[in-house]
């Protein structure tokens, strides 16, 4: 109960309250206000006709005829809460039901006689007539009574306002304290080491469950980038303890073996192998981490895809050619992208050279690139052994090889590297059977031709 007072929804609740309290106030207080003026109104005129009935009354009988109209008027079965009072110029009553009274005109409160409250009065108008004092006044018994109702109505209804108010205040700070307990108890947890769990939603689609969603999808990245990091962080040792242990090896036997200058020279060209490969690791490990922070987004300009992709075609068909492979494209003219040349170039080539380097002689290798529906698809396809389907999505991690033994050459950092360069690009890269073989997919985010196109020298730009 104490968090829950003290919370931050519960003290906006309050302010809520107050504020709104004092504007119900106000509104009471103009329509209070409105209902007294209107019924003093009433009263006055109920006034003013007691007098004309009695103006008319001397009109037509004279001084008698008004000492009788008073006397008529003085809380009759007819004048009901009427008070009336006729004196001379001497101060001496005639007629009516008041005592005298000190001789004032206009519109005056006098206290009611023998009242039993005190607040009991008379609203009156007096007139001189010739020497005489007329005064007719109403009681303002039922003026008070409905002010005094309206004023209990105000209160009670102020006090019924700001109670539901309050019960209203603790029920939604207790919502919202029950929605935040269950995202500072999944904090906790993931603190604690489990980075499964996940802010529960309520399927409501309102503002908790949009802002769960958006940091259950932080998790969910978070998480993934940690599996990520143990597993190049395993995979590193591994790829790393190898070179590093033959190097070791080579050196020591260098120390106790070798006793010819051809020894020491042999030794130190397989030690400087396993000392660049080493560096070309670490080297493709720094290169991966600078395309993903984005920076040569800078360097984007307009890139000729199709020029680039026929010189890797025409590079590496020779090579191909030696390891008796067929390598050949099909290449849409005039297909330009706006990226980094030097980062798409290498892409291609790792593609291609992954291609060459994992398919036996005899395989043919087809690139691609072809236009549909304004977007830009580049694939490699070839009819080698392929990649099996569970393999698809794990090709492109850091480190990860086919053969896990890691008797063949390589880092395993080649398909990261086109993964980085793809996403920096807004790439989609897809894996796809080629039945057989396999075939990889490269398609661009959609084409906008150039404005200048209809003259003929228009090319597709795709935008970073």
């Amino acid at each position: 109960m104490t968090r829950l007072l003290r919370s931050y929804s519960f003290r906006l609740t309050l302010l809520y309250v107050g504020l709104f309290g004092v504007s119900v106030l106000v509104i009471f207080a103009v329509v209070y206000g409105a209902t007294a003026s209107y019924m003093v109104g009433g009263l006055e005129q109920s006034v003013d006709a007691e007098m004309s009935a009695l103006l008319d009354a001397r009109t037509a009988g004279g001084l008698p005829g008004l000492i009788a109209a008073v006397n008529e008027h003085a809380g009759g079965p007819n004048h009901r809460a009427t008070y009336t009072l006729l004196q001379d110029g001497s101060g001496q009553r005639l007629a009516g039901n008041l005592p005298t009274q000190p001789a004032r005109l206009g519109w005056q409160d006098l206290p009611l006689p023998n009242a039993a409250d005190e607040d009991d009065a008379i609203h009156a108008r007096a007139l001189r007539l010739n020497g005489l004092y007329l005064l007719v006044g109403k009681s303002t018994f039922q003026l008070k009574e409905t002010r005094e109702f309206m004023a209990r109505s105000i209160g009670w209804g102020l006090l019924a306002m700001a109670a539901l108010a309050l019960i209203g205040g603790m029920v939604m700070s207790a919502s919202l304290l029950r929605r935040v307990e269950a995202v500072r108890r999944t904090a906790q947890e993931i603190m604690a080491g489990d980075l499964s769990r996940r802010v529960p939603t309520r399927g409501t689609g309102d503002d908790f469950d949009q802002l769960s969603a958006s940091l259950n999808e932080m998790l969910d990245r978070i998480q993934t980038l940690m599996e990520g990091l143990r597993q190049v962080t395993n995979d590193i040792a591994h790829d790393l303890r190898t070179p590093l242990t033959r190097l070791r090896q080579r050196l020591e036997a260098a120390r106790l073996k070798a006793r010819t200058v051809e020894d020491y020279t042999s030794i130190l060209d397989s030690t400087l192998d396993d000392t660049d490969q080493i560096l070309r690791t670490f080297g493709a490990m720094l290169h991966i981490a600078q395309i993903e922070a984005g920076t040569a987004r800078s360097r984007f300009t307009d890139v000729d895809l199709s020029g680039v992709l026929r010189a890797i075609v025409d590079l590496y068909a020779a090579f191909a050619e030696d390891q008796k492979q067929e390598l050949s494209g099909q290449i849409a003219d005039g297909v330009s992208v706006h990226g980094d040349r030097e980062l798409l170039t290498q892409m291609m080539v790792n593609l291609v050279e992954n291609a060459l380097r994992h398919c036996p002689a005899g395989t043919r290798i087809a690139v691609r690139l072809e236009r549909p529906a304004g977007a830009i698809l580049c694939t490699i396809a070839d009819n080698g052994p392929g990649i099996p389907k569970e393999e698809h999505d794990k090709v492109f991690r850091r480190f990860y090889r086919l053969d896990s033994s890691r008797a063949t050459p390589g880092s395993g950092l080649g398909l990261s590297l086109v993964a980085a360069i793809a996403e920096l690009h807004g790439v989609a890269v897809t894996l796809g059977d080629n039945q057989p073989g396999l075939k990889v997919s490269l398609r661009f985010p959609p084409a906008t031709i150039d404005s200048e196109g209809s003259g003929g020298q228009g090319r597709d730009v795709i935008p970073g």
